[in-house]
């Protein structure tokens, strides 16, 4: 019973980014829009869909292994509450009092479930090539996020109209360039969450550099160069994040035993 609400919830949660307040899928249906800002749009849909809403959709799939979906909602919410000290963005509260709601529940929902995984990170493994590859990144990620959060101060976001429930995309945008590095460095020495982790920096950072390289001079978009660098480093860490370690095939043989154990 308590496996079966921990589903619904996080079903109900995913629908919340998705579609309502988050509007994830909305603003993802107008990025090859040229009358959008179709940068900022990108950033916030993939922020949304992808990071929030695709975490709760791996609980849903998944909820006695939901350690890495939780990890990465965890960081989006750290990531906001940033956003709301250092780009002056207060109506940004509202998303993250639903957040924290939502990820209080559905964590006490699944400390109940039996033969689940531990809900906190353990195990630490470097994968040195994707550590590289991530720290190579996170120096123009931060100076991106600084830049947004720049404009945000300045209600960037609110001059051309860029609001989503009185949020301004510039804001969330310099919170989207936080997680994408800190959820990179995170894959790269956690084996457990390197996967989903990977798989979901790897998906926003590619897409939202299509677009910018697809719309060259757009509100909140990369040069020419840093559009290609940011597809290429996507690309980087996606790879890296989903090739099998050594030890993957005895774990997975460990889990098995466990499983027909548990039966």
């Amino acid at each position: 019973m308590r496996l079966a609400t921990a589903r619904v919830v996080a079903a109900f949660s995913a629908v919340t980014w998705l579609f309502l307040p988050g509007f994830g899928l909305t603003d993802l249906s107008v990025t090859w829009d040229e009358d959008w800002a179709v940068v900022l749009e990108a950033s916030w849909g993939t922020f949304m869909t992808v990071l929030v809403g695709g975490s709760f959709l791996a609980v849903v799939a998944t909820p006695r292994r939901p350690a890495p979906a939780l990890v990465t909602l965890g960081v989006s919410l750290l990531t906001w509450l940033v956003a709301v000290a250092v780009g002056l963005e207060p109506p940004l509260l509202f998303f993250i009092a639903i957040l924290t709601a939502e990820l209080a529940l559905l964590t006490w929902l699944l400390a109940g479930v039996p033969g689940r995984e531990s809900l906190l990170p353990g195990g630490a493994e470097v994968r040195w090539p994707l550590l590289v590859v991530a720290a190579t990144g996170a120096v123009p990620w931060l100076w991106h996020a600084e830049r947004m959060f720049r404009a945000s101060r300045r209600n960037a976001g609110e001059t051309i109209n860029e609001l989503t429930m009185n949020v301004d995309h510039y804001t969330v945008q310099g919170a989207w360039a936080l997680a994408l590095p800190t959820l990179a460095l995170l894959a790269a020495c956690w084996p457990r969450g390197r996967r989903h982790l990977g798989l979901g920096v790897g998906l926003s950072a590619g897409y939202v550099g299509l677009v910018s390289s697809a719309f060259p001079g757009t509100w909140g978009g990369f040069s020419p160069s840093w559009s290609v660098a940011c597809m290429a480093w996507a690309a980087a860490v996606t790879l890296l994040a989903l090739v099998p370690s050594r030890s993957e095939p005895g774990q997975l043989r460990g889990q098995v035993v466990e499983a027909q154990r548990a039966l």
